[in-house]
């Protein structure tokens, strides 16, 4: 099976966006927001995936067509720069978004693979074990399933929301349990295949699909939370991360020792 990470990138299309700013080129394509979205992507889901214990996945970023040409260059140097041949950034025409990452898988890998196809937005991360998780788990599940179950879902419901408030430098972190999140969502499926996690409504995925919930009670990903979030940022501020929590979860979220600051001090003494 080959772990794909599917990642849209100030993509101008229909991808399940609502936000303005998917709406409206000018507002996508600002040179702030550009610069803030790179930030964040770095930090967040970039140095998740460059730290991950298993190496053995591929990179697929969406992004626009029209891009403007020194941010496409950037953001394709920081691919190639980090993984090299297994990244991979599409720019292409507006559209929707799982038929350009069906095209891309259709070319890239050979006919008669098994995709492990996961949902990653750009200012979002993985935990650093993630991949090697989800590799176990699903062919695990796949050994239990009818032989008429060509394809299925993998949902990992635990994880931490970062939320960044405009008054206040450091995030807050809260606990997060939702099965059936977009986030780390990952759909099992032979490469013939046409479904596509960006073509199936994550609310729905139980109706329509096999499928795995997995919590061992450890967060899997990180949901980052902050001004320009491109679809709802839904937190439960009654379940704060306890202090205690933090060790163990810097040592599986490296880069939370960057963005807490003060706060992580006694984390990276630990």
């Amino acid at each position: 099976m080959i772990p794909i990470v599917q990642m849209r990138y100030s993509y101008f299309g229909e991808s399940g966006w609502r936000s303005d700013a998917s709406k409206a080129k000018e507002m996508l394509f600002a040179p702030e927001r550009l610069e803030k979205r790179f930030d964040l992507f770095q930090k967040f889901a970039g140095q998740s995936l460059r730290l991950q214990e298993d190496t053995g996945f591929h990179l697929a970023i969406l992004t626009a067509e029209d891009l403007p040409r020194n941010h496409l260059k950037t953001l394709a140097d920081y691919v190639g720069d980090h993984f090299g041949d297994r990244g991979a950034v599409l720019a292409r025409p507006p559209g929707k978004a799982f038929r350009h990452f069906i095209q891309h898988n259709r070319s890239h890998f050979p006919a008669g693979s098994t995709m492990m196809q996961i949902v990653l937005d750009d200012d979002d991360a993985l935990s650093t074990d993630f991949i090697a998780r989800l590799r176990d788990e699903a062919a695990h599940f796949r050994t239990r399933l009818p032989n008429e179950a060509r394809r299925f879902f993998v949902s990992f419901s635990k994880g931490v929301s970062v939320v960044y408030r405009d008054d206040e430098e450091t995030p807050r972190l809260f606990r997060r349990d939702m099965p059936y999140t977009n986030l780390g969502l990952t759909l099992v499926s032979p490469i013939e295949d046409r479904a596509n996690p960006y073509s199936v409504a994550h609310k729905k995925v139980a109706r329509r699909f096999p499928s795995l919930v997995y919590n061992d009670l450890r967060a899997y990903y990180l949901r980052v939370v902050h001004g320009g979030n491109d679809s709802r940022a839904m937190f439960d501020e009654e379940q704060p991360v306890n202090a205690d929590d933090l060790p163990r979860l810097a040592a599986r979220f490296p880069m939370l020792r960057d963005v807490l600051g003060d706060t992580a001090a006694g984390v990276a003494a630990q």
